[in-house]
């Protein structure tokens, strides 16, 4: 398989996955809010899928939105099901009750 890149375009608040080419084959889309990221849509390439792309792409939020002091709330179903379900994200998630 070609090699994969993951790189975060602030402008465009989205993580973005490409081949060496240049070819994007998956991203997650965010929105910015005052306390958070709200992670709210991932898509990667059918040709791609099951290449652990998606996974990656949370990962790469995550880490990002540590990096600036911030938290992610998952509406993207998949973002949700991964984050709710993986103790690595529990400092990165934002919880309702939070100020």
């Amino acid at each position: 398989m070609t090699e994969i890149q993951y790189s975060h375009e602030p402008d465009a608040k989205r993580i973005v996955a490409t081949k060496d080419d240049g070819q994007e084959v998956g991203k997650i889309e965010y929105t910015v809010s005052e306390n958070y990221w709200n992670a709210r849509h991932t898509w990667v390439n059918p040709d791609y899928r099951g290449n652990k792309i998606a996974r990656k792409l949370v990962d790469k939020l995550a880490d990002t939105a540590r990096a600036e002091g911030m938290k992610i709330l998952p509406t993207c179903s998949y973002a949700k099901h991964v984050m709710e379900k993986d103790a690595a994200f529990e400092d990165v998630l934002f919880k309702h009750d939070m100020p």
